[in-house]
């Protein structure tokens, strides 16, 4: 085509000194005119085909949201929720600038049950226009900032998409956060559900640390507590890891379940890349089970919970210690078993051998998240596991065996 175009090299493509050898580099640079007509669908004349046809024309990479024929509609109307407030809930999503992102994004939570539009707002981190009519599309009010952090990570992903039921999980836990004063947040994540360590979508667990990824809190511990202390822009940390620090944290928990209800799909990130998505999120199950009733919820609060434990350990089995927990051999191959294990911890800051273990049993490994008084909680094989820190965890004293040392795993280089 018609355009300027810049050669560099001084032979052409073909022309090599010697056979057995490459040519020498060629650069070409080429100027292509594109031009500006409007899509050209047939499609009929409303006013959300007009702002589909505005959008495609500017915009590639929406898929079938631009095809001619049978285009994803921008109208999606969310099944009602009856006997729920969460429809009252106000949703913050805090993006940048991955419009694809946000757009697969907004489909899955507006397709939610509960769902209520007019209370989404998006939060742009920066003067980006694509993710701000991407929001509008959906009829989302989109709200862009300057972005004063953008030297650091503290941002709210927009790379979940929401399945069909968190909203369900979400208002089931509600009065949790607002009876137990000792809840943090209700959370759809679990950082420990991977595909070959979670079963129950009805089960709920409470834990130390606060997942990311899809969560809600009080709007009283947000303004009164969280709000008058956010990390300002100069500091370099990310914001989820500054709301689980002990001093902000303050002993409270989040509720997250077994299988999480949201899913990480993004590659690409200021703290993301291929290789931690494939790693670290890929295989993390993401609940499709519709209409899930969660499990006694009312054993969620402080004091219940701890007899739920209590109850568990009294009745797992203990796995044979004298076998190497990495491996295969470790966890019996029968079902439908509750089975405990005791690692080495000697302080609450002691994951040195929980880290260890998290590798071998391919669950997260980065840091120590997921677990409640010294305790972590997930499935192997079908097998509900138990593991304890010993002699840090309360439970150690009451429930170890004498005749059971706590492992302490090593690595390979140790071995």
């Amino acid at each position: 085509g018609e355009g300027r175009e810049r050669g560099r090299g001084r032979r052409r493509c073909g022309e090599i000194p010697n056979p057995t050898t490459w040519g020498n580099a060629v650069n070409l640079r080429v100027t292509v005119p594109l031009t500006d007509d409007a899509v050209v669908c047939d499609w009929p004349d409303s006013p959300e085909n007009r702002k589909r046809r505005s959008f495609c024309s500017r915009y590639e990479g929406y898929g079938s949201l631009c095809h001619c024929s049978n285009p994803l509609p921008l109208s999606i109307r969310s099944p009602p929720l009856p006997g729920s407030r969460v429809t009252s809930i106000p949703v913050a999503i805090i993006a940048s600038n991955r419009p694809q992102y946000l757009f697969r994004m907004l489909r899955g939570l507006l397709a939610a049950k509960g769902a209520n539009a007019s209370l989404v707002t998006v939060y742009i981190d920066g003067f980006f226009q694509e993710p701000k009519e991407v929001a509008e599309l959906f009829g989302i009010r989109a709200i862009q900032h300057e972005p004063k952090s953008l030297k650091n990570g503290r941002y709210l992903s927009t790379t979940s998409p929401v399945s069909l039921t968190p909203l369900t999980t979400i208002y089931q836990t509600m009065p949790l956060l607002e009876s137990d004063s000792s809840v943090y947040c209700i959370s759809a994540w679990n950082d420990q559900g991977y595909d070959h360590s979670c079963q129950d979508p009805s089960l709920l667990y409470r834990v130390e640390t606060m997942p990311g990824l899809g969560w809600m809190l009080k709007r009283s511990l947000y303004k009164n507590e969280l709000e008058p202390n956010w990390p300002s822009p100069d500091k370099l940390w990310d914001w989820d890891m500054w709301m689980r620090l002990d001093v902000i944290r303050k002993g409270r928990e989040c509720i997250v379940p077994d299988v999480s209800r949201t899913y990480h799909f993004g590659a690409s990130g200021l703290n993301m890349n291929p290789y931690f998505q494939e790693h670290y999120f890929k295989k993390h199950t993401l609940n499709t089970i519709p209409d899930v009733i969660l499990r006694d919820v009312d054993s969620l609060t402080r004091d219940n919970y701890e007899l739920v434990i209590h109850n568990l350990l009294r009745k797992a089995n203990v796995l044979d210690h004298s076998k190497n927990p990495c491996g295969d051999k470790f966890i019996p191959k029968k079902k439908g078993n509750t089975y405990v294990m005791y690692i080495s911890m000697d302080n609450e800051k002691d994951f040195d051998h929980w880290m260890k273990l998290a590798t071998c049993f391919h669950l997260w490994d980065l840091d120590a998240r997921g677990f409640h008084n010294g305790l972590w909680r997930f499935w192997m094989k079908g097998n509900h596991i138990l593991v304890v820190g010993a002699p840090y965890s309360p439970y150690a004293s009451k429930y170890m065996p004498s005749g059971i040392r706590p492992l302490k795993l090593v690595t390979p280089s140790q071995r």
